[in-house]
């Protein structure tokens, strides 16, 4: 049984030819290409295994002998764009059956086949260097667009027939429209009815003494003579500027905002666009490489507890005065200490005896701790009994440091019935109050 389209309408790069859609192609293969991808668990992040050191390797750094991670994860996305398919060879290690190398495979060269009898599938390879071979399932990574069997995927440009159809022959209307010499830049009439050689020979020399350097200067015409320029067509141009329906359809194709193929979006922020675009866009994309490279490039048991995700970090990168007032507050809140907020501000680590402190920059407290701490550890000790409930109901006494603060509870301290701290600790009860302390006005007895 053959999965393959036996006669694919947009599949070798070479006819590629649609700015929209290279415009498309050249976004997601470049985002796709330039993050990272990291392996992860629920409690570790960024493995500093051997085995997952390896892994980083090949999909971070150089995945065989031939080309850089980053040309090769853009072709299979960019393969994957085109074709719908995008294969990739992992060649093992003999004794421990680890993945070492990663080799591109063009769609042209696969085959993907299944036995009828068995239902086994197998892929069929016939490149330009080795006799036809075939593999295993999981000896390829085969990542797939849209499918509706999970064996083979097709390209989005399936569903763009019509719209590129109708493009490229509104752009061959404006081609002619300005190509065509119907259209003149302007008339001259001449008396009579001159021979195409005369023709020709006044138009050379109107040319020659009215263009190039000698542009603006004053026109001698013959008595019967009669010089009209010719207006462009204002319509014509309105198409040319609005000739964006077919720029949407393959955005919205591709899954992607209007916004990155250089269409204004005015009611989005660009933090707004970007966060849209990693999550309705970019994380579909991401999850098809993952999800493969996690059946692939894992083993069973390694699969059950770690997973590969892209690092999407610099795509969500802010404008300065944003980052530094991030980076701040996560400081303040003990979230970054200070060697990693340094980092973040394109500052190099320091290295006293307080660097890699985290601090706590706030005035809440847990709220077990709030009669050892409320007001500013003055309040302390054993005022309360195991309940909960002052022992002593009509005032709370305490000493801090040299004074003893008294809460009373009695009433007519003030006119609205609040309570009064007196703050005099060697001052009785009964003492009279010095004169001095209002300023020397006493109150008529």
């Amino acid at each position: 049984m053959d999965f393959n389209d036996s006669n694919p309408r947009y599949v070798p790069i070479d006819k590629l030819r649609n700015s929209d859609v290279f415009t498309a192609v050249n976004v997601i293969s470049n985002d796709i290409a330039t993050n990272p991808i990291k392996l992860e668990s629920d409690n570790v992040n960024h493995l500093t295994d051997d085995n997952f050191s390896d892994l980083n390797y090949l999909l971070n750094v150089k995945p065989n002998d031939y080309v850089s991670a980053r040309d090769f994860k853009y072709a299979l996305c960019a393969n994957l764009l085109l074709t719908g398919n995008a294969y990739a060879r992992i060649l093992r290690s003999h004794r421990r059956n680890k993945p070492m190398a990663l080799i591109l495979l063009r769609p042209s060269w696969v085959d993907v086949e299944m036995e009828d009898l068995t239902g086994q599938i197998r892929y069929y390879i016939q490149d330009n260097t080795h006799d036809p071979y075939y593999l295993d399932p999981e000896d390829i990574i085969h990542v797939k667009m849209l499918t509706t069997n999970g064996i083979i995927g097709a390209s989005p440009l399936y569903s763009l027939v019509d719209e590129l159809s109708m493009q490229k022959q509104g752009n061959k209307l404006l081609n002619d429209f300005f190509g065509s010499g119907i259209n003149g830049s302007a008339i001259l009439k001449l008396p009579g009815d001159p021979t195409p050689d005369s023709r020709d020979n006044v138009r050379k020399k109107w040319l020659e003494a009215n263009t190039g350097n000698k542009t603006h200067r004053v026109m001698v015409l013959g008595s019967r003579e009669e010089y009209t320029p010719v207006e462009i067509d204002t319509s014509i141009l309105k198409i040319v500027n609005s000739n964006d329906y077919t720029t949407k359809q393959i955005a919205k194709a591709f899954g992607i905002p209007v916004s990155r193929l250089g269409l204004e979006n005015a009611h989005t922020s660009l933090p707004q666009s970007n966060l849209d675009y990693i999550q309705n866009s970019l994380d579909h994309y991401f999850n098809r490489f993952t999800s493969e490279f996690n059946i692939k490039l894992l083993s069973f048991q390694q699969a059950k507890k770690y997973h590969f995700e892209f690092d999407v970090s610099r795509l969500m990168e802010l404008d300065t005065e944003t980052n530094m007032k991030q980076t701040l507050d996560w400081y303040k809140s003990g979230l970054l200490d200070d060697n990693e907020a340094r980092r973040r501000l394109g500052y190099a680590p320091h290295k006293d005896v307080m660097s890699g402190t985290r601090v706590i920059m706030s005035n809440f407290v847990p709220i077990e701790n709030i009669r050892e701490n409320f007001p500013n550890n003055v309040i302390k000790g054993n005022q309360y009994d195991d309940n909960g409930k002052p022992t002593d109901e009509d005032h709370f006494e305490q000493t801090g440091q040299g004074n003893v603060v008294k809460v009373k509870t009695g009433k007519g301290n003030d006119t609205n019935g609040d309570q009064k701290l007196n703050s005099d600790a060697d001052r009785g009860s009964g003492d009279k109050k010095d004169p001095r302390d209002s300023g020397g006005i006493q109150p008529k007895k």
